[in-house]
């Protein structure tokens, strides 16, 4: 009997070693996107490394990459960059440094979404879907961008992860929760034609769903409103180039890149920028959240209309998790963090952005698997005020 639980107390501890040697990998970088190029006049970010226990815990984590995932960390704080640590694995250092957004890109196109919103192309957040040819007859017509931004468009029965996140691989990007239905590398029109045709919302205070399709249907959305993809990239580079002040190239992916048509509805979440180009869009996020600017005014409109997630409880493991509510593609009101207007990007294996939009602290992690303590890294940061 003592020889079977030591055989099997080895293969457990065997199993998780093999497990902490991180073969996958979500930083994987495709060429084929909208963008953004960078600028000589970008914004300048000024640097105050700190030797502090943060730092050492960060370098300690950094190093031993291998177990724990972390490849990059960045805090900036009193308008400085404090802590700027990164090992990355060879796949990034071939991308020049591109690191994969996962879901925080989902943040990222409401954003752009705002913009579009502030230059005329939508008219307001309130604006019904129903004139996008693409979603008639569907669910997704009978609903407001707002809605949709806030994952409530009443698509629960055939995707997210309201109904279907138990299953794996299915909560964000399949229907009916099976995996080989993914929705990720499909154009809109094809996904609408397959799956929600002749659907429609059953009631206007629909629950909360998260999903990856809802983030499509809303960048895609915008993009309807212009002639052609030249016009839309001409955009992006009002946003990120003209207005953030990027200094390196910053793009979304395509969802369809094998018969990739714009007038399809072709563009995913999934957005890919080096590690101060994501501090630098951060930073003026929260610059925006402050001003008196239309897309100020955007994104405090999120913040106003937030959702309860209704969740059964809540884990430290990371921003999605730990939040209770949702307001336009941001996870808001973190546990224990009552009236503290936090707005935090969360990424598939461990990518997140959480901006503390009253004292402007922005911690910014990147992951090639998520085995890191996100509690102390993150949590524990964001939370002093």
């Amino acid at each position: 009997m003592k020889k079977i639980l030591v055989i099997v107390v080895l293969g457990f501890l065997l199993s998780g070693n093999a497990f902490s040697k991180h073969k996958k990998t979500v930083q994987m970088y495709k060429d084929y996107n909208y963008g953004s190029d960078g600028s000589e006049n970008y914004q300048k970010l000024e640097t105050k490394l700190q030797d502090s226990k943060l730092s050492k815990l960060v370098e300690k984590k950094i190093k031993n990459r291998d177990k724990t995932g972390l490849v990059n960390y960045v805090l900036f704080e009193n308008g400085k960059i404090v802590v700027d640590q990164n090992n990355y694995n060879k796949e990034i250092i071939k991308n020049n440094g591109l690191l994969r957004s996962n879901s925080m890109g989902k943040s990222m196109v409401s954003y752009v979404i705002g913009h579009g919103i502030c230059k005329g192309y939508i008219d307001n957040v309130n604006v019904k879907l129903n004139d996008w040819e693409i979603l008639n007859d569907t669910l997704y017509a009978d609903n407001t961008l707002l809605q949709v931004l806030n994952m409530t468009a009443g698509d629960h029965n055939f995707v997210g992860e309201k109904k279907y996140g138990q299953f794996k691989d299915s909560s964000d990007g399949a229907v009916f929760g099976k995996g080989t239905n993914t929705i990720q590398k499909t154009s809109i029109a094809r996904n609408i034609n397959k799956w929600f045709r002749g659907t429609n919302k059953k009631r206007e205070n629909s629950p909360y769903n998260y999903s990856a399709l809802a983030t499509h249907i809303a960048i895609n959305y915008l993009i309807s409103k212009f002639e052609n993809a030249k016009e839309y990239k001409k955009f992006l580079t009002t946003i990120f180039r003209d207005h953030v002040g990027v200094k390196d190239r910053v793009s979304f992916q395509k969802t369809s890149w094998s018969s990739a048509d714009f007038n399809e509805g072709n563009s995913r979440f999934t957005f890919f920028a080096k590690s101060h180009d994501y501090l630098r869009i951060a930073n003026m996020i929260i610059k925006d959240f402050n001003s008196e600017s239309c897309i100020g005014s955007y994104l405090r409109t999120l913040y106003d209309n937030r959702v309860n997630k209704n969740h059964d409880g809540y884990s430290a493991h990371q921003s999605g998790a730990y939040t209770k509510q949702y307001g336009g593609q941001f996870h808001m009101s973190f546990v224990d963090l009552k009236n503290r207007v936090i707005f935090a990007m969360d990424g598939a294996g461990g990518q997140q952005i959480v901006m503390d939009m009253e004292n402007g602290r922005v911690v910014l992690v990147n992951s090639v698997d998520q085995h890191y303590d996100w509690k102390k890294l993150i949590y524990n940061v964001i939370k002093k005020k």
